[in-house]
């Protein structure tokens, strides 16, 4: 007996989101038949794709997004959830019902150091928005999926078209306040950890870098690795020292990069309160020297020496040291 032009469709239509889950897996993701059993172990890609549980994003990006629904997932699919945004796979236990939610994504979310921190904030806000949506369980690592290959498993594909952030964020009407949103550690987790590390990271290295400034970027860099190590205790299920590295190479380069624009406006700021302050002599000889002293600001941080700012600016070399105490 043939098949009808429908049924046809709809095997070309699982084919090709399948062939896009395959493609998109690590060349060696971790995998099991059985995580409370055996644990995971990393396998190379067709030697994983055999069992039961499958690692579906590379550590160094994400191109899929993974809910865990602890519910009867195709009666509330098929009913109640018209009008959200449907997955793209449904890998359904049979044995009752519970399933994981696969999104995939048109472009993948990039977590290196040389990553931009604003795509992953955006994607963090949007997995965080679905998964509420969902009611998905927050405990859930998404570091496992069902795997859609597996026999064990129903599948079903409801959308072919993979998803860009912007119409995701789009579907589940996402405002400002909703992408500006803080994430605590304890309820952090995949990219809201990257997230929650960076930004809190970042503001304790913008003051601390001051300590650094004479020391090179190899000191500098271990304090900040030191220092987002620790952080990483704090959440529920740690970050990869892979992933902590990357987030530690990005802010110990961005803020030593920053720094002498971000010194430039501490000491813009110290003489505005200076001249305010001053008394009317004050502010004169202040204005006199206040050419002096930028000049001298600039060639510190050239790492000249004293010497060399007091013969470039005209004063004494007690007057340049006196000036940065």
């Amino acid at each position: 007996m043939g098949i009808s032009l429908e049924q046809y469709l709809k095997i070309i239509h699982c084919t090709i989101v399948l062939t896009k889950f395959k493609n998109g897996l690590p060349k060696k993701p971790r995998c099991t038949n059985g995580i409370h059993v055996s644990g995971s172990y990393i396998r190379s890609r067709d030697v994983a794709i055999q069992h039961d549980h499958i690692q579906p994003n590379h550590p160094y990006y994400t191109n899929c997004f993974i809910f865990d629904l602890d519910y009867p997932v195709i009666p509330e699919f098929e009913y109640s959830m018209f009008g959200f945004p449907m997955p793209n796979i449904i890998t359904e236990n049979p044995q009752n019902g519970h399933a994981h939610a696969i999104y995939q994504l048109e472009t993948p979310i990039y977590k290196t150091d040389a990553s931009r921190p604003k795509p992953i904030a955006f994607g963090s806000a949007i997995q965080r928005a679905l998964g509420q949506v969902l009611e998905a369980d927050q405990a859930y690592p998404g570091i496992l999926t069902k795997h859609p290959f597996s026999e064990q498993w129903r599948v079903y594909t409801p959308r072919e078209q993979p998803y860009t952030l912007h119409e995701l964020a789009d579907l589940l009407e996402l405002n400002q306040v909703d992408l500006k949103k803080k994430i605590k550690p304890s309820e952090a987790k995949d990219l809201g950890r990257n997230c929650c590390m960076f930004e809190t990271v970042r503001h304790w290295a913008y003051v601390e870098v001051r300590q650094y400034r004479r020391t090179g970027y190899r000191g500098w860099h271990d304090a900040v690795l030191s220092h987002c190590l620790e952080f990483n205790k704090t959440f529920t299920i740690p970050m990869k020292q892979s992933e902590v590295r990357a987030i530690a190479k990005s802010i110990a380069n961005y803020c030593q990069r920053k720094d002498p624009y971000h010194y430039q406006e501490f000491i813009h700021r110290q003489t505005i309160k200076s001249k305010l302050g001053a008394s009317k002599g004050g502010v004169a000889r202040a204005e006199k020297y206040s050419d002096q002293k930028d000049k001298a600001m600039l060639l510190r941080l050239q790492s000249k020496s004293y010497t060399e700012i007091a013969e470039a600016v005209g004063v004494s070399r007690r007057t340049v040291i006196r000036w940065f105490q």
